[in-house]
């Protein structure tokens, strides 16, 4: 099978660089490599060229291509699918370092597992506390379970922090692939604009409520996700986004029931109860705004809710900068 890689990328050369040389020192060579361009620096392009004869050398196409219509990172993932020849589809985030056996990994689980349409690997998790682990995982947020990749109606999701095999899942992360068959069913939703905070859920979770069992995560393809900052919407913008795609995906999948909508609202109270009280202990710089901002998100989603429901976010996107 011959892979193709698809890095979007902001601003950031320098983690580029880290990223293209883990892919070239792959055990298994992808076929290709398409950098798509969000950003407004010559050097990206630059840095491209410099690498053409590198990965030439071990037959590996490297192409640039300039997103010229916005800064969206689901405008450019569907630019890279329409540009990609590979029979398996790759998505990497520019700041992310593979295990040398990566590729090799993934295609593995697609030879074992012939209904496979996705496979991510595992990308390395920090150490987080059980007490906090079980906090979140009262309030329906951002938790991790043992071989558990699961979609939660709160908008959030269930990561594996003990991964012992190949397991099926519900969505898969902003860096997985997928097979090119399915990229020419769906598409990333282009409403979720920049950043695109929540894109991988949206996308994967489509996938599986109409193909269930077609998606897989192996613990034997390894990743560093170094989740660089410079590039990402911070502050005000952030704490927005986060909340007015989350309640977007909640209405495209999961308003179905009470139980559901509970969950949801639970999950709000939950996120502002932690965050409260680790201002108040932390007092970090800038705690109190953040306070604030969500406090400020929480009144913006109420005052378009019928926006959201109704997919309508220009509210939202057009104060994206």
């Amino acid at each position: 099978m011959q892979v193709s890689i698809i890095i979007p990328t902001y601003n950031r050369p320098k983690d580029l660089a880290e990223c293209l040389d883990s892919i070239s020192n792959q055990a298994y060579l992808p076929f290709e490599v398409l950098i798509i361009d969000n950003g407004n620096v010559a050097e990206t392009k630059k840095f491209v060229k410099k690498n053409l004869s590198k990965f030439g050398k071990r037959n590996i196409s490297l192409s640039y291509i300039k997103n010229d219509k916005e800064n969206s990172l689901t405008l450019a993932r569907n630019i890279g699918a329409r540009n990609a020849r590979g029979d398996i589809v790759l998505f990497l985030d520019d700041d992310v370092i593979l295990d040398k056996d990566y590729l090799k990994e993934i295609l593995k689980v697609y030879e074992e597992q012939p209904d496979a349409l996705g496979v991510q690997g595992f990308i390395e998790q920090e150490k987080v506390s059980k007490i906090r682990n079980i906090i979140y995982k009262i309030f329906f947020l951002y938790h991790l379970e043992r071989n558990c990749c699961r979609a939660l109606p709160s908008g959030s999701v269930t990561y594996p922090y003990e991964l012992g095999r190949t397991v099926s899942c519900q969505w898969l992360s902003g860096a997985s692939s997928y097979r090119k068959q399915i990229l020419k069913e769906f598409k990333f939703d282009e409403k979720l604009k920049k950043y695109s905070d929540g894109e991988d859920l949206e996308f994967s979770y489509r996938v599986f409520r109409k193909y269930q069992n077609s998606l897989y995560i192996t613990p034997y393809a390894k990743m560093i996700h170094k989740t660089a900052f410079s590039g990402r919407a911070l502050g005000k913008e952030l704490i927005n986004m986060r909340e007015v795609y989350g309640l977007y995906i909640f209405y495209k999948f999961f308003n179905h029931t009470i139980r559901d909508r509970f969950i949801y609202i639970w999950s709000r109270i939950g996120r502002f109860l932690i965050t409260l009280v680790r201002v108040a202990i932390r007092r970090p710089t800038g705690g109190l705004l953040e306070l604030i901002y969500l406090v400020g998100a929480y009144y913006l989603c109420l005052r378009h809710l019928g926006d959201i429901k109704q997919g309508k976010l220009e509210f939202f996107n057009q104060t994206l900068v």
